[in-house]
């Protein structure tokens, strides 16, 4: 399963969204987290809409910590609340983000009454397919090969701009835990064999196909 290929279900997205009226939306700034769910607290459940900028979802704590991906806006965040255990899961603001919320039993309410479960599961079938994608590229054998996965990905996707956002050793670091001197070093043995161009750290473009080993 490839990242590439993988699209987002823009059209349920937003026939779910079209059911709710904005109530109470908040600007979360670069660097602020929404909590879905935390440990030990007996706070509601909601179910987030992202629906301007973008925000990067991780689990785990410190050392444990582990990216699983940007959101971009129109979003629908923290669907693992629907189930009975929940989910321990953050994201954090990479870019200015307006967010608002209803609880977890209005959001069921509404899904029922309009039917909208089809396009629920697509959502939801897209978001596994993306973790299943991730999983997969971190699992590869070489640091090669989930270098030139991600570079794969960096170049193909718009929705994100990630080529834009990220220099590659940031994008690189923050979804893989290849050490910055092995990145440095291959990304390096690229560029002098001229598969890619580079400028002040970003992404431009792949100029050859990148092997399959390196």
């Amino acid at each position: 399963m490839d990242l590439r290929h993988i699209e987002k279900p823009r059209d349920s997205i937003e026939k779910i969204l079209s059911h709710f009226s904005i109530s109470k939306p908040c600007l979360l700034e670069p660097g602020q987290t929404l909590p879905i769910k935390k440990r030990g607290e007996n706070q509601s459940r909601k179910i987030y809409f992202l629906l301007e900028g973008a925000m990067i979802g991780a689990v785990g704590e410190n050392e444990k910590k582990q990216n699983l991906g940007i959101v971009v806006s129109p979003s629908i965040i923290g669907l693992g609340q629907l189930s009975s255990a929940g989910a321990l899961a953050q994201y954090e603001s990479i870019s200015p983000c307006m967010v608002d919320s209803v609880s977890v039993d209005d959001f069921i309410k509404v899904i029922e009454t309009q039917r909208l479960w089809p396009d629920l599961i697509n959502i939801m079938i897209a978001t596994i397919n993306q973790l299943a994608a991730r999983s997969a590229m971190s699992g590869l054998q070489s640091a090669y090969e989930i270098i030139r996965s991600n570079l794969l990905y960096m170049d193909s996707e718009t929705t994100c701009t990630l080529k834009e956002r990220y220099t590659v050793v940031k994008y690189m670091q923050t979804f893989s835990r290849l050490s910055r001197s092995i990145i440095l070093k291959i990304l390096s043995e690229l560029k002098a064999g001229g598969f890619i161009e580079m400028e002040k750290g970003k992404l431009i473009r792949i100029s050859r196909n990148l092997p399959d080993r390196f």
